[in-house]
């Protein structure tokens, strides 16, 4: 029986993978697409704060040399204007976990920097952080997707088996890696498949679920 469903947070609870229009701060400042990617995630000390390999203050200051040296004196400002945009919610997918809340035990498993729960203070005033029990950022416990052992740690967490849980990312080898901890991982194509549906449905690792939403 199903007990506990857990949801990645870029690219499922918010609208894009950190939930910024790159496209239009991109155009503002007249970069090339593909820029603001390239410098936060790509070359900068992103990947290892993922695990907690590096502070948020040192990650920040790789960001910001990495911009410098593909856009100059500008990269302060353009730094500031991504870290101010709006991060757009994806709505669908909220409204999923409203409906689910009460009924399941909720959570969010997120390959985030350090500090995830302070992150989600942004988020403290429209009502969604609240909806989730469980809250695991891979900078803060060591671990990143796709690694099974956050997924274990976030099961134990919920206090439920993790044959008792489905976990929902927009990447397929994430949702696999849940399967191997034996979560049924379920992609988020595979959720918009069957949104507008009667069930939200996964399976994996001999764990077959259909889990009703009506």
């Amino acid at each position: 029986m199903i007990e506990a469903i857990f949801f990645d947070f870029g690219g499922v609870i918010l609208k894009t993978f950190d939930g910024a229009d790159h496209d239009l701060i991109e155009k503002e400042f007249g970069l090339e697409p593909g820029t603001l990617r390239r410098c936060i995630f790509e070359d900068s000390r992103w990947p290892e704060s993922e695990t907690g390999g590096c502070t948020v203050e040192e990650l920040m200051a790789s960001i910001l040399e990495a911009m410098k040296r593909r856009v100059g004196e500008r990269a302060g400002t353009i730094l500031r204007a991504y870290r101010d945009a709006d991060r757009a919610l994806n709505i669908d997918m909220v409204a999923l976990a409203k409906r689910l809340h009460g009924r399941y035990k909720l959570g969010i498993i997120s390959n985030t920097i350090p500090g995830f729960k302070e992150q989600l203070r942004r988020w403290t005033g429209v009502g969604i952080v609240d909806l989730f029990d469980v809250r695991v950022g891979s900078g803060d416990l060591g671990i990143a997707k796709p690694d099974a052992g956050i997924f274990l740690h976030a099961t134990k967490l919920a206090g439920v088996a993790p044959e008792q849980s489905v976990f929902t990312d927009d990447r397929a080898d994430f949702a696999e890696a849940a399967r191997s901890g034996r979560d049924a991982g379920v992609s988020l194509h595979e959720v918009r498949a069957v949104r507008g549906g009667p069930a939200v449905g996964g399976g994996g690792g001999g764990v077959s679920c259909r889990i009703s939403v009506r």
